[in-house]
């Protein structure tokens, strides 16, 4: 596992920070326009729907951001994305012990192949749930017409919309729960950017 600034430089930490803020942004303002009831500090509809589409729009362009710097950055990171052999033959052991019939961790790659799964996931589901978002947004647009057909109509598009948000809170509270307590030196490093002692450099 790597747990140094070199492996998690800077750019990487503040796109995973912008990202959460503006990931807990969608969720709150989401609630609310699903739910106005919701309480939200005496916020209006109309301040919650722009906050939301914002939120939205930046977690789009950051997405947009990562991807071209994972390429072509000074130090993107896309290898760490695609098939590695330190992964070769870790996946049922990484099964076994996230479900407790293995007491130790297999080595792996930066990121192991649950990790790496995860992550193209929500790659993907990103994209899904901008383009619905757009649809219910810009709904009399043609642009988005392709969207609302396929969903069947608009109304399954808020479904399809407020399903996949709970699809990110679940994997993310996973994401969050092996992080804090399986994985806390990255949680120093990434949230924090908190070497922990003893972190190895590769130079």
């Amino acid at each position: 596992m790597a747990y140094t600034k070199e492996h998690h430089p800077v750019p990487a930490r503040l796109m995973h920070s912008i990202h959460i803020l503006a990931m807990i942004a969608l969720a709150v303002t989401g609630f609310f326009i699903y739910k106005p009831n919701f309480p939200l500090f005496g916020m209006s509809m109309a301040t919650a729907r722009t906050i939301h589409f914002w939120a939205m729009f930046i977690v789009l362009l950051n997405l947009v951001v990562r991807v071209y710097w994972a390429f072509f950055g000074t130090n993107g990171d896309i290898k760490e994305f695609l098939p590695q052999k330190e992964n070769k033959g870790t996946l049922f052991p990484l099964l076994s012990y996230y479900t407790f019939t293995r007491k130790t961790l297999p080595m792996t790659a930066k990121y192991n192949t649950l990790q790496k799964s995860t992550y193209s996931f929500w790659l993907f589901l990103l994209i899904f749930q901008g383009l619905t978002g757009f649809a219910m947004y810009w709904k009399t647009n043609p642009l988005f017409a392709p969207v609302i057909g396929a969903a069947g109509g608009l109304l399954n598009v808020y479904v399809i919309h407020y399903l996949t948000m709970w699809v990110f809170i679940v994997t993310t509270m996973v994401h969050v729960y092996l992080v804090l307590f399986e994985d806390f030196k990255a949680f120093k490093l990434m949230i924090l950017g908190m070497e922990s002692e003893g972190a190895h450099h590769h130079h």
